[in-house]
């Protein structure tokens, strides 16, 4: 195979490493065979017994980076990325790879040159897992979390787990920004790329699994926690949000209907009215600053109040509109019908805040 150097001498590819085998000295071999030549190692605390692997790793050119103990997968790539910016020329692009044998060089090759037709956007390696030959344990992990991650998101990822990554020189300072040390910080690169309105672009790559992928160090526990969790933040702040909203509506009103009582005397549907009213106005706009700053996190959402004040209106006429449907036509309890419209309303308006109030109004790189 005729390689063509000019194209990726300013490529990078950066390879966290923890207790690594043979494996790795191969595998640096053969992207060197596809002309990728400038090769960031990260050791992320493998300890004594693996530092003659490193070493060999160094002689042969690769950049050796060392953490003194084990951060975790995540803090191995930033390491690297705040090497790069420093170290390598600004017009670089950086592809991750993992270093226990399951991407092909020949795909790092080819999503490196998938990168440059896609500079502003993150590019994904993706393996097909309909294949066989895929450990239950990593089949089950991937289509549950990519299913979530579709719902939550709105993005259809077939692999959310991949180590195999590339992106343009724009975005390597936004990579070192988003949260995370551990397996968690990859998921989170995606989340964080959907919150900013960076497009993700996917590459079908090999499926490959040694041993029954024996040689991970995916902690199933603790790690898949931090997974978990990343998942499912924005979904529970705004969960909290929204109990903290109506905490704040209820305790406003109770507060109001006995405060106006002396104010208003036997006028009982004005005080009852103005003490909604006005413990409505509050919650709404309590729920829009915690949205904003807590759940979304969109500090330069310009136009965002009056989206939303669009979407509690037209809330209000689907959720009415939906139970008065249930119960005329469907001889649905109005009590019931009303509960099950909020509950699908609820997630619609997750959806529809995180995509349109509170979308990212991102700027071209």
């Amino acid at each position: 195979m005729i390689i063509d150097k000019s194209e990726d001498g300013k490529t990078i590819i950066l390879i966290p490493s923890l207790e690594p085998d043979e494996r790795l000295l191969a595998y640096v071999g053969q992207l060197r065979e596809y002309g990728l030549t400038n090769i960031v190692i990260v050791d992320d605390g493998s300890g004594e017994t693996y530092q003659s692997i490193f070493e060999e790793l160094s002689v042969n050119g690769c950049v050796l980076l060392r953490h003194a103990e084990n951060l975790g997968k995540g803090a191995a790539l930033k390491t690297g990325f705040k090497y790069i910016g420093e170290q390598f020329d600004a017009s670089s692009y950086i592809v991750t790879a993992d270093s226990d044998g399951q991407h092909a060089a020949e795909d790092v090759y080819r999503l490196a040159k998938e990168a440059r037709q896609h500079p502003d956007a993150l590019v994904l390696g993706v393996r097909n897992f309909s294949e066989g030959g895929i450990p239950p344990k990593s089949l089950l992990g991937n289509r549950m979390t990519s299913f979530i991650f579709a719902m939550l998101y709105g993005k259809k990822l077939s692999d959310t787990q991949t180590g195999l990554r590339a992106f343009g020189p724009g975005l390597l300072a936004f990579m070192q920004d988003v949260r995370g040390t551990r397996f968690e910080y990859e998921l989170q690169m995606l989340i964080s790329c959907i919150q900013s309105g960076i497009p993700i672009h996917t590459m079908p790559i090999q499926v490959i699994y040694e041993n029954g992928n024996a040689g991970t160090h995916f902690k199933a526990i603790q790690d898949s926690a931090r997974v978990m969790g990343v998942l499912f933040s924005n979904f529970l702040r705004f969960i909290s949000s929204s109990v903290a909203s109506s905490v704040v509506d209820l305790g406003i009103a109770w507060f109001l209907i006995d405060f106006l009582r002396p104010i208003l005397g036997q006028q009982d549907y004005l005080r009852i009215l103005l003490a909604t009213v006005i413990a409505r106005i509050i919650s709404i706009v309590v729920n829009y600053v915690l949205n904003r700053h807590f759940v979304f996190r969109k500090e330069d959402s310009q136009g965002s109040l009056w989206r939303y004040l669009t979407l509690c209106g037209f809330v209000i006429v689907l959720s009415s509109t939906g139970v008065y449907l249930f119960h005329t036509f469907f001889f649905v309890d109005e009590k019931i019908a009303k509960f099950v419209c909020d509950a699908l309303l609820f997630l619609l308006s997750f959806q529809l805040q995180r995509r349109w109030v509170f979308a990212a109004r991102r700027k071209q790189l």
